[in-house]
């Protein structure tokens, strides 16, 4: 075949393409349009674990024995209203005691309750640690939440537009209390999928996390500025390569 012609198909697959992307992009946005009009107050993208009420609070005053420390992972199974309907011991810590004083603590807690892919509320099971200790003379308990499976919630960060990501921060924000966002599920997770697609090197993970804080407050406010753009690959990304080191950011080219 004439490279005249070789050109001219490869010409035409190129335009086919991204008459393709195109495509897929503008069902998005009518997508994004359509569920504004019709439903605004819904997410766009599901599933979601539920979410605990913490009001601000990263620890909280525990009245216990002297048990030592101890950290026991548990269930917590949330209703569709958001109430706690059962709290189970995973793994036992091997202290009975302190395993009683999870389930107790966790029966205390508040929680927003976990939605379906279509945003609808849904009973569903959190699992979280239980981590007591002491903090000076003071006995307190903290709680740190396990992700869902993580090629879920990888793909469904991959696929979130603007206006999911913002729907979720701000339902955290203003409905759980959360004081740090960035160790939230989500925004954690986008950070530790950004880390592996650029190869963080080791050397530099401490600063990465140092300036992760302040990178998400930038990808949120980029984020309610257009909410019709891709949260990932069209926010994240690009402001993350402009807040870590050139060597950092470049390394996957390499």
């Amino acid at each position: 075949m004439p490279a005249w012609q070789l050109r001219r198909r490869a010409r035409g697959r190129s335009f086919e393409t991204m008459k393709t992307a195109t495509f897929h992009r503008l069902l998005a946005l009518l997508g994004y349009v359509s569920c504004l009009a019709a439903t605004p107050a819904l997410a766009q993208m599901g599933p979601i674990q539920p979410v605990m009420v913490t009001d601000g609070k990263i620890e909280y005053p525990q009245d216990r024995p002297d048990i030592g420390d101890a950290s026991v992972p548990v269930e917590v199974r949330v209703g569709a209203d958001g109430s706690i309907t059962n709290v189970v011991v995973s793994e036992t810590s091997g202290n009975l005691q302190a395993d009683a004083l999870a389930v107790a603590f966790m029966h205390e807690r508040k929680f927003l309750p976990g939605l379906d892919a279509k945003g609808n509320p849904v009973a569903s099971v959190v699992k979280v640690s239980v981590n007591m200790y002491k903090r000076g003379s003071r006995k307190v308990a903290r709680v740190t939440v396990k992700p869902p499976p993580m090629d879920k919630e990888q793909l469904r960060v991959k696929t979130l537009m603007c206006a999911d990501f913002i729907w979720e921060v701000d339902r955290m924000d203003k409905e759980a209390g959360v004081k740090d966002l960035s160790l939230e599920v989500m925004p954690y997770t986008s950070a530790r999928m950004y880390m592996a697609q650029r190869k963080v090197p080791d050397s530099q993970e401490e600063k990465f996390w140092d300036e992760w804080p302040g990178a998400l407050r930038k990808i949120v406010d980029r984020c309610e500025k257009d909410q019709t753009r891709m949260f990932f690959s069209e926010v994240l990304v690009p402001t993350l390569d402009g807040v870590m080191p050139i060597e950092t950011a470049t390394a996957s080219a390499r």
